[in-house]
C-alpha cells in the first residue's frame, strides 16, 4: 500500500517542481522530500519525475499516478460528506426518540 504522506509529498511536488519548495511548503527538509519520492519510486517500479538541476519534471508514470491520487482526494471528500449525512441522521433519530 502506498504512504499517505508519501502522496501529499508527491502532489506538493507535482505542483512545485522544487524539493525546495515543497521542503518549505511541507514544513519537510529535502533530504525527507526526496526519500518519500524514493520510496514512492521503489513501490510503482519507476520514475516519477525527471530531475533537471534544482527543478523537476513529471513523468509519464508520475501523470497516471497524480490522476489516481486526485480521484483517491475526490473519494475521500465524497465519502466525508456522507459520512457527515449519516451523522445528521443518527442525531435527527436520537432527537426524535
Amino acid at each position: 500500500m502506498l504512504n499517505v504522506q508519501h502522496l501529499l509529498t508527491f502532489k506538493a511536488l507535482v505542483r512545485t517542481n522544487s524539493f525546495t519548495e515543497t521542503a518549505t511548503e511541507l514544513g519537510l527538509t529535502q533530504p525527507a522530500i526526496s526519500q518519500h519520492i524514493r520510496k514512492l519510486e521503489e513501490s510503482v517500479g519507476g520514475t516519477l519525475f525527471q530531475r533537471h538541476g534544482r527543478r523537476v519534471e513529471i513523468t509519464e508514470l508520475g501523470q497516471i499516478l497524480l490522476e489516481h491520487v486526485v480521484n483517491l482526494e475526490r473519494c475521500h471528500a465524497k465519502f466525508l460528506v456522507s459520512l457527515d449525512g449519516y451523522k445528521q441522521s443518527q442525531y435527527q433519530k436520537r432527537q426524535a426518540l
